[in-house]
C-alpha cells in the first residue's frame, strides 16, 4: 500500500511504514525528532529503524484528516477538541515558541476518538496562532463533501484554540489569510 506524498516513497509493508527520503540526514533528522516527541507522550508513530534514507515506523491508526472530511460522518467539535489535544500535547513537549510547522491536514490522522501527527520533517518557530492559522486555511480548504460541516468543524477549531492557547482570535485569522495567499501562489506556480 503507498501513502500520499509529494517528496517522499511512502509504503506499509510488513505493518510497518517505510519512508524512504533522498536525503539520509533529514530521515536521521525526522527520526531523532519523533524519538524525542514520542518520549515526551506526544502521539506520533514510534520509530522502530532509519538508516541510508529509510525511516521505519509504527502504523498508527486512523485516516488522514482530508478523508475524514471529505467522508463526512464526523463531530465537528469532537475533531476540534481533538486537535486541540493533540497540540497541547506537542505545546507543552516543544521548545518554547516551537510550532508543528508542517500543518497540511495529510499530517494528522484521526481514529474517531484521538489525534496522531506524522511527518516531521523540520521545525519552526513562532507564534501560536500560525499554527493554528495554517491549519484552519486546510481544513476550510479540503473536500467537497459537506461545506457547512467543514465551516463549522474549522469554526470550532479555531474558536478551541483561541481559548485554550489564549490566543487572540483576529492573529489566528490574519495567519489563516497568509496562508489562503500561500496556497494561491502553490497551486498559481504548480499550474
Amino acid at each position: 500500500m503507498r501513502f500520499v506524498s509529494k517528496r517522499n516513497e511512502v509504503t506499509l509493508r510488513n505493518g510497518l511504514v517505510h519512508k524512504k527520503v533522498k536525503d539520509p540526514q533529514a530521515a536521521a533528522l525526522e527520526a531523532s525528532i519523533l524519538r524525542d516527541l514520542r518520549g515526551r507522550g506526544v502521539p506520533v508513530p514510534e520509530v522502530i529503524a532509519c538508516r541510508d534514507g529509510l525511516l521505519v515506523m509504527e502504523y498508527l491508526p486512523g485516516e488522514p484528516l482530508p478523508d475524514v472530511i471529505e467522508r463526512g460522518g464526523y463531530d465537528p467539535g469532537a475533531v476540534a477538541l481533538a486537535l486541540c489535544g493533540w497540540l497541547a500535547a506537542f505545546y507543552a513537549a516543544a521548545a518554547p515558541d516551537e510550532l508543528r510547522g508542517d500543518v497540511n491536514g495529510r499530517n494528522f490522522l484521526y481514529d474517531g476518538m484521538k489525534i496522531y501527527s506524522v511527518d516531521f520533517e523540520g521545525r519552526g518557530f513562532g507564534p501560536k496562532a500560525r499554527d493554528a492559522g495554517r491549519l484552519a486555511a486546510f481544513l476550510v480548504t479540503y473536500g467537497t463533501c459537506d461545506a457547512q460541516k467543514q465551516a463549522a468543524l474549522t469554526e470550532a477549531f479555531i474558536r478551541e484554540f483561541a481559548a485554550r492557547f489564549n490566543c487572540a482570535m483576529d492573529e489566528i485569522l490574519a495567519e489563516r489569510e497568509l496562508e489562503f495567499a500561500a496556497m494561491r501562489l502553490r497551486r498559481h506556480h504548480t499550474a
